[in-house]
């Protein structure tokens, strides 16, 4: 059984690839959830729904967000009575968020809830947030602090960033299943995310981490070739954690928590004890994906 750090964009395209290699029971997510919060009365954790939409079929690859095919009739009905939603919520995605909240008004674990969901997702693999215990990404600018959406939303990810911090982080307790799953695992695979914003969270999770740093047959994937991201605003929060964009940065990050980095062909890193193996990280297809699939198995030493 193999685990995968996932939050973000990134890491879903490497699942889809897993998922064409191996039996869905050999899979186990943990998720990063320092950017949930409540929405309109539901309860919005966009890295978990990502996964859990990616692993059941049904994610909308134009925006990997969401459901494919969604429609939006309850978002345009708000705007409509004056009511402006910070995202822009899909039916079917809503959906997902009220069944969550509502259980969690009732205390229910947010790991209990993504296991229901997933079950009627019919989904075998097993899915658990980094922590049951409310975490809340904070961005500073230079025009004040404000959360992850609505630096992404509200200023279009413009400002540029001088501190990120997660309150809440040095409290929160990794998640019974997260633990677990790490210490019976045969390989963690740390998913091309943003390192700051989607793997930061997770890592800095005391026990968590912990965990971690006492396995092997660790891999990441880098999101940054040859100093830009992938995709998304990572250079700007690499920035404002006081990082260049760069894959060296990014092994930095994960220093400790690693044997191995896989790296875009003709990446410059200087050698240490990490071991840096270069292959095409990109990831423009499924044969894309299941190709880096096999390529990380392989490395693990478990394909």
């Amino acid at each position: 059984m193999i685990v995968i750090l996932s939050g973000g964009t990134g890491t879903p395209k490497l699942l889809q690839g897993l998922m064409e290699i191996l039996h869905p029971k050999e899979i186990s997510v943990i998720v990063n959830t320092a950017e949930d919060h409540w929405l309109s009365h539901g309860y919005f954790s966009p890295d978990v729904d990502t996964v859990l939409y990616t692993l059941s079929g049904i994610i909308d690859e134009r925006t990997w967000h969401g459901i494919k095919d969604d429609t939006h009739h309850t978002h345009h009905r708000l705007l409509t009575l004056g009511y402006n939603e910070l995202l822009k919520i899909g039916d079917l995605d809503r959906a997902t968020h009220i069944q969550r909240g509502n259980m969690m008004k009732k205390g229910v674990s947010l790991s209990d809830v993504i296991s229901q969901q997933a079950k009627y997702l019919g989904i075998k693999s097993r899915v658990f947030p980094m922590s049951d215990d409310p975490v809340e990404t904070v961005i500073h600018t230079s025009q004040g602090q404000m959360s992850f959406h609505e630096y992404l939303i509200n200023c279009r990810g413009k400002p540029n960033i001088s501190g990120v911090s997660f309150n809440g982080i040095e409290q929160a307790r990794t998640s019974k299943g997260a633990l677990k799953a790490i210490q019976k695992s045969e390989g963690v695979i740390i998913g091309p995310s943003n390192p700051i914003s989607s793997i930061l969270p997770i890592i800095s999770i005391k026990t968590l981490r912990g965990s971690l740093q006492t396995r092997r047959n660790r891999v990441a994937i880098s999101p940054i070739i040859s100093g830009n991201p992938v995709s998304g605003p990572a250079d700007k929060f690499l920035s404002g954690k006081g990082y260049d964009c760069s894959a060296k940065s990014v092994a930095d990050i994960y220093k400790g928590l690693i044997d191995f980095f896989i790296v875009e062909n003709n990446e410059s890193m200087p050698k240490d004890e990490l071991e840096v193996i270069p292959t095409n990280i990109l990831m423009k297809n499924l044969a894309d994906k299941e190709r880096l699939a096999k390529f990380t198995m392989d490395v693990l030493g478990l394909f």
